[in-house]
This record gives C-alpha cells, sequence and structure tokens, in this order.
C-alpha cells in the first residue's frame, strides 16, 4: 500500500512541479525524477564489480588487478577480499566517483543542494533493485554524523540519500542504532592508515536496536572503507547478524 501511494504522490507531484534536471536543467523524467535521460546515460554506472569491496574488476584495494574470470557481484568476493575479507559482509556500489557523480556529490555535500539527494537516492535504489539487494536486509543506517558538524552543516548527506532510497526499496531509515561519539578530523587527504586511526573507535551502536538485525550501513561515497568498516565492527560488536555497506559511488585510487 505505502508503495502505491508514494507511486500516487509522485504522479500528483510531478504534474504540480515538473521536474528538472539537475545537471543539465533540461527536462527531467516523469513522475518526478529530476535527471534527464541523457544525464542519467552518462553517469559512470559500476555494472561489475566485487560484492566485498565494491571495486570494479580492474582494479583491488592493493591496486593489483584481480582475476577476470572471478564472477563478480554474485556473492563471490574478489582474490584480494577472499585473502583479507572486509569486516562487512557486501559492499555495493552504484557508480564510480567520477564525473558527473562526483559534481552531484559535492554539490549535496557542501553546496546545500538538497534536491541532489533525492537524485542520488533513486540511483542508488535502482542499483541495488537491479541485484535484489534489499531483499534479505531489514532497515537502512546513514553513516552518522558527529552532531556538531551535523550543526554546521544543518543535515547529513547519507541520511538524505537513504531517505529517498529507503522509500523506493520499502526499508525503513533508523538512524537512531548507531551514533557518533568521536569529532574525527575531515578523512578527505589523509593516508590509508590515517584514516583508520582517525575514525577508531568513533561510533557507538545502540545493542538493544541492533542485535539480530541485518542493517545496511549508507554512505555517499566509499574511498579507503575506513569509515564504513569501523562502522561495520561497532555495528558487529552490538550483534548484528549482517552488515551490507551501500554507497553512491567508489573511488577508484
Amino acid at each position: 500500500m505505502a508503495a502505491s501511494v508514494d507511486t500516487l504522490l509522485d504522479r500528483i507531484l510531478g504534474s504540480l512541479l515538473p521536474p528538472r534536471c539537475v545537471l543539465c536543467n533540461g527536462r527531467g523524467q516523469r513522475p518526478c525524477l529530476d535527471l534527464c535521460a541523457d544525464c542519467q546515460g552518462e553517469l559512470p554506472v559500476l555494472a561489475c564489480a566485487c560484492l566485498g569491496c565494491g571495486l570494479p574488476r580492474t582494479t583491488s584495494p592493493e591496486g593489483d588487478p584481480p582475476d577476470a574470470s572471478e564472477p563478480l557481484r554474485d556473492g563471490t568476493a574478489c582474490p584480494a577480499c577472499r585473502q583479507h575479507p572486509p569486516p562487512y559482509d557486501r559492499c555495493f556500489a552504484a557508480c564510480s566517483y567520477a564525473h558527473p557523480v562526483d559534481a552531484m556529490v559535492q554539490a549535496l555535500k557542501y553546496g546545500d543542494q538538497l534536491a541532489v539527494g533525492r537524485v542520488l537516492g533513486e540511483v542508488l535504489a535502482r542499483g541495488v533493485e537491479a541485484f535484489g539487494l534489499h531483499l534479505d536486509v531489514d532497515c537502512l543506517l546513514p553513516v552518522p554524523l558527529h552532531p556538531r558538524r551535523l550543526a554546521e552543516r544543518g543535515y547529513n548527506q547519507s541520511a538524505e540519500i537513504s531517505r529517498h532510497a529507503a522509500r523506493r526499496l520499502g526499508r525503513p531509515v533508523e538512524p537512531r542504532l548507531a551514533r557518533r561519539v568521536g569529532e574525527t578530523r575531515p578523512q578527505v587527504g589523509l593516508p590509508l592508515l590515517d584514516r583508520r586511526a582517525n575514525v577508531e573507535g568513533a561510533f557507538r551502536a545502540e545493542r538493544a536496536s541492533v542485535v539480530g538485525r541485518r542493517v545496511v550501513v549508507v554512505d555517499d561515497v566509499v574511498t579507503t572503507g575506513s569509515t564504513v568498516a569501523e562502522l561495520a565492527r561497532e555495528l558487529r560488536r552490538a550483534g548484528a547478524v549482517s552488515v551490507d555497506v551501500w554507497c553512491v559511488a567508489r573511488a577508484l585510487d
């Protein structure tokens, strides 16, 4: 019923406020997707990637090319992830962090363009839906911001993406499953080891709400994976039976 109501509301909203593409300002797609078909066709979609690290078959976490014969996105991890499994079960990235997705992420994160959050949430949800990754999860958890940073920005970009993705996928967003207890430095520009140290112990999960749940951590961009890995470890310690990571974009460098 909820999906039917959402579809009806989309049609009404689309008729009152015709969608406009957030990239070229051209006509968006009905009923109310603010992204035109041409710009959507330019998105750097990751059609074939490892579900362990989220990287395409041409790249591995160590920078070496994985075995091209390995089946990817069918639940089989790449050789690097089999050797060093991440602390989460699956990592899905809808796109690579390249033009024009990088500009959209920056516009949402730093430009207060909240309309972009709906587009990115839709892009993420469609990718997840195509692989059926939402069928065996219970809820979505946006990567928490520290209260001070949240107050400065006024919103959590991962939460904006999550709520729009969840609406399409029919899964609840539960931001109170975990909170950020450490005010860390921005991860941008930090080397890998510094990134890991920077977020160590940065999260606390609410055990009573997490235990026995299948949780999805949602972020805008996964770069080295340090932040989502630390959050996944904390969710595991709190009793989550599975932890997946979904992100709009995966950095390939």
